[in-house]
């Protein structure tokens, strides 16, 4: 019997009594997003403007996207106040400009692509009436220094609570009073086939 090389698939079978997502991942439908320049923070607003999302992920393909987790952990200034959070989810996309974020696979070894857009800072014009449905927020100490920051943050209500169809996008928002937070995060998501 010929031995199994470290380039071969992931033994699928094996994981199928694993959580979902781990199921996902190992199956190479799963992405994620993590900041640009590693140590370098991604800044929220002074207020909440919904044209002004902190993060954007846009569906631009033709598989489902399932967010997974949505991890966001206190870095660089001080937020300046108490730190409020939202995630807004879009039937249809809105996006207009961001700076582009790349897109990573989980699971590397099966060469996926993700058909997920990605970008931080990014500016969307007002919403069409009745286009945005909110998913949740957190209200948020900020952390008492930039060297003393605070524990993770899960952003998402729970994995898999909303299903992006194609064309559609989730906004991830955060905001401060006079100095918006710093941000590390990681954000993932399942692309799978729409029946």
């Amino acid at each position: 019997m010929a031995q199994s090389s470290t380039q071969d698939k992931s033994p699928i079978a094996l994981v199928r009594d694993m959580s979902l997502a781990q199921t996902l991942i190992a199956e190479g439908k799963a992405f994620h997003v993590s900041n640009p320049t590693a140590q370098t923070a991604v800044v929220g607003q002074t207020s909440h403007a919904l044209t002004l999302a902190t993060i954007y992920l846009g569906n631009r393909g033709a598989k489902a996207m399932v967010p997974l987790w949505a991890r966001f952990s206190q870095v660089g200034t001080v937020a300046g106040a108490r730190i409020f959070t939202s995630i807004k989810y879009a039937r249809v996309d809105q996006f207009t400009s961001g700076t582009a974020n790349t897109v990573e696979p989980l699971n590397g070894r099966t060469g996926l692509q993700s058909q997920v857009t990605a970008a931080h800072t990014a500016t969307i014009p007002t919403f069409t009436a009745g286009n945005a449905m909110n998913l949740g927020g957190l209200g948020i100490f900020q952390s008492v220094s930039a060297v003393v920051t605070s524990d993770v943050h899960e952003l998402l209500p729970f994995p898999g609570c909303i299903v992006v169809n194609p064309g559609g996008a989730l906004y991830i928002y955060t905001n401060a009073g006079t100095t918006g937070p710093g941000w590390e995060y990681d954000v993932a998501w399942a692309e799978i086939e729409v029946a």
